[in-house]
């Protein structure tokens, strides 16, 4: 039985593994252009899109029932037997493009269950087409690893758990303040109490600080339904470039966009409007006056890639590994949950976030799925 489990570092991705159409044709080149692949503890197939095992190493054999008899290419149903749920987890994922990350899988081999880390990456062609996935899979052993997954997954449910009381006890009374000092508020401005009117805009830009607090809780931990629509992400960035120009002409910082056209996603617009904010506000605050900020979006089929780049102090390697853990903040005031919320926002919607950054400057790279042509709306 394989069944998923979400417990994922999305910014370990590297990106999709570019070849020739040629290269893919000639299978027994797989291996020759990467013969380091035999040697890894970590089982690692290439899966066709015609659901054909193209390449695996030893290690692979280790997980198929007859592979190690036969010379690929190989059906994926000769391999495994086509009714198991291990077969169907891996069809799926070629089918549907399915690209994970540490994602845990349970994995049956001769009676035996085996706990596995499997990660999966778009093979591309030159011209960008979608060829297939390569797979690896890790057993997690002695489950030092699985352990050390797990809790990252018991300390989200723990904040879940706390957000939901938050939410109770103190969204509620802090909906009862708010209306209150809105009432209060309108009086004010009525009787021309300016003092007293300045005061009461303070208090209510400090709850609402809170409320957006709470907020960053609930999408963090719990599970979000996306509201899904078709937009261009040119129109999207167009909304926040106006306030992000005057925010960074304040802070003494040049900024920079270059957004190529027409590209289209299928996604909860709201979401990916509160990913970016994140991310450029991160920028922002990482640099002092004289900084650059760049935002870059491209198509990168079957992808749309964003960059957001600083031209800050950049990440230690010692934190660059905890940046998307729930509370983890270097700032005086952050919350540490910016990052993670980008983080979840981007898995919820089949991409992937990563980040660079090498002494000087960071840069994260987020991809999400392209809309397909054919379900694209017409001008």
């Amino acid at each position: 039985m394989a069944k998923y489990a979400v417990c994922k570092n999305s910014y370990k991705m590297d990106g999709g593994l570019l070849v020739s159409r040629t290269e893919v044709k000639q299978q027994a080149s797989v291996p020759q252009v990467c013969p380091s692949l035999e040697l890894l503890n970590a089982a690692v197939i290439f899966l066709s899109t015609s659901e054909e095992v193209r390449f695996y190493n030893v290690a692979a054999c280790k997980l198929f029932d007859h592979a190690e008899l036969l010379a690929p290419p190989v059906p994926l149903r000769e391999c495994l037997t086509s009714q198991s749920d291990e077969y169907q987890m891996l069809a799926h994922c070629v089918r549907e493009q399915r690209i994970l990350r540490d994602t845990i899988v349970t994995w049956e081999r001769n009676g035996q269950l085996l706990y596995l880390l499997l990660d999966s990456f778009p093979f591309l062609s030159e011209s960008g087409d979608y060829l297939g996935l390569f797979i690896t899979m890790k057993d997690l052993g002695d489950f030092g690893v699985l352990d050390q997954h797990l809790q990252r997954a018991e300390k989200l449910a723990t904040i879940g758990k706390v957000a939901a009381g938050i939410a109770h006890e103190i969204r509620n009374p802090l909906t009862t303040v708010k209306g209150f000092l809105q009432i209060l508020e309108s009086r004010q401005e009525a009787s021309g109490r300016e003092d007293e009117h300045s005061l009461t805009e303070m208090m209510l830009s400090e709850i609402q600080k809170v409320d957006e607090l709470v907020q960053e809780l609930l999408l963090l931990a719990r599970p979000h339904h996306l509201d899904m629509e078709f937009f261009c992400m040119s129109d999207l960035i167009e909304e926040l470039r106006g306030h992000v120009v005057s925010e960074a002409d304040r802070m003494g910082i040049e900024s920079h966009f270059e957004i190529e056209d027409k590209l289209f996603l299928q996604a909860d617009r709201q979401m990916i409007l509160r990913l970016l904010h994140h991310l450029i506000k991160n920028a922002l605050e990482a640099m002092d006056a004289g900084g650059k900020l760049t935002v870059l979006v491209k198509n990168q089929s079957p992808w749309c890639e964003m960059y957001i780049s600083d031209t800050g102090p950049g990440i230690p390697y010692y934190q660059i590994d905890k940046i998307f853990d729930a509370f983890y903040t270097t700032k005086e005031k952050g919350t540490g949950l910016g990052l993670p919320i980008c983080q979840r926002i981007v898995a919820d919607h089949g991409g992937d976030i990563r980040v660079s950054s090498k002494g000087f400057g960071s840069t994260f790279c987020v991809r999400l799925p392209l809309a397909k042509e054919e379900i694209i709306p017409s001008a």
